[in-house]
């Protein structure tokens, strides 16, 4: 084998280590990148999410606060029904409890 042949594997063998070397590079620096922007992802996707939570959370609230509402108000027309049923029926339980207290 002559010498400019073993020159020439050479010049072959240290352009292949030379590319080996910058592919090896360029994965990293894509993995590095993907790792990166998976990341940003992931925090999107939580604020998102957190986002969404914090206004469902206030829609049901606001629900609640609506069915809170009326559920009062029924509760405060029942009080007045009773009440104005009670005071209608005063005056006879109180001339019933008379006639046993002068019956007795």
């Amino acid at each position: 084998m002559s010498l400019e042949s073993i020159n020439t594997i050479r010049g072959v063998e240290e352009s292949m280590d030379q590319a080996r070397q910058e592919a090896k590079v360029n994965a990293q620096k894509l993995l590095a990148e993907a790792e990166r922007e998976g990341r940003a992802l992931l925090e999107n996707g939580k604020t998102q999410a957190a986002a969404e939570s914090a206004r469902m959370m206030g829609e049901a609230e606001q629900q609640a606060e609506k069915r809170r509402q009326e559920i009062l108000a029924a509760a405060g027309e029942d009080c007045r029904s009773l009440a104005a049923a009670a005071d209608a029926n005063m005056a006879k339980a109180v001339e019933m409890i008379v006639r046993r207290v002068v019956e007795s």
